[in-house]
């Protein structure tokens, strides 16, 4: 279980999550802010690994048109 600077855990990790889905939008917008920017780690609370696999997630749902770029 990987843990960062604050001690939190990662939920990805917690629930042993192998890959983060770009179609489900519903697990993307709590790490999307209101001017449609990927939330940084320190306030998400995500190791690294998941950090990369929500960005590039996110990133996969706006080329897909299913976030927008910007709100």
């Amino acid at each position: 279980m990987s843990k960062n600077k604050y001690n939190k855990p990662c939920a990805f990790c917690l629930e042993k999550s192998e890959y983060v889905d770009y179609k489900n939008i519903k697990l993307l917008t709590p790490y999307i802010t209101k001017y449609s920017k990927i939330v940084p780690r320190y306030y998400s609370g995500s190791c690294l690994r998941h950090q990369k696999m929500i960005a590039r997630a996110v990133k996969r749902a706006r080329f897909m048109a299913l976030v927008p770029f910007v709100k």
